[in-house]
């Protein structure tokens, strides 16, 4: 619900409204996991980013079943202020083909059943993390959520 009346959110929250609505489209999608860097090569070197550059994340996104393209792989994460500030993502989606990764390309990925999705995404986690590496995740996303409405608002 947050996503969908401040038209921002985490890619858990955008994936699951735009499930929702393409459902009601009548389109099937399924959610991905997908492994890739925690922060974004542009922002490694910003102090507060920079102990948890290291750090993987477990991203969400969807596999959309078109009827016209086959499954479409769909990230919505950032939204066009932050793909402006060089964050990866694909304005003027054409439909066709497969968006771009927040994470970036090339991690390993898996597709999971929407029932059970938070589930295997915190089985993953618990395999990624060792010791204070989740509090470090979580320090360092706060620190991007900071930069990135620095960003929205133009600074």
């Amino acid at each position: 619900e947050s996503a969908r009346t401040s038209g921002i959110g985490t890619c858990a929250s955008k994936h699951a409204l735009l499930a929702e609505e393409l459902l009601a489209a009548g389109i099937e999608s399924l959610p991905l996991l997908v492994v890739g860097p925690l922060a974004p090569r542009i922002l490694a070197d910003d102090p507060e980013i920079e102990p948890g550059r290291f750090l993987p994340e477990v991203h969400e996104c969807l596999t959309v079943l078109t009827p016209w393209a086959g499954p479409l792989r769909v990230d919505v994460t950032w939204d066009p202020p932050l793909i402006a500030h060089g964050l990866a993502g694909t304005l003027d989606w054409d439909g066709h083909t497969d968006m771009l990764l927040a994470v970036g390309e090339g991690g390993p990925c898996w597709s999971v059943p929407r029932d059970g999705l938070r589930v295997a995404k915190e089985a993953l986690r618990s395999r990624l993390y060792r010791g204070n590496e989740r509090e470090m995740r979580d320090r360092t996303l706060a620190a991007m959520a900071r930069r990135f409405e620095e960003w929205r608002a133009g600074k």
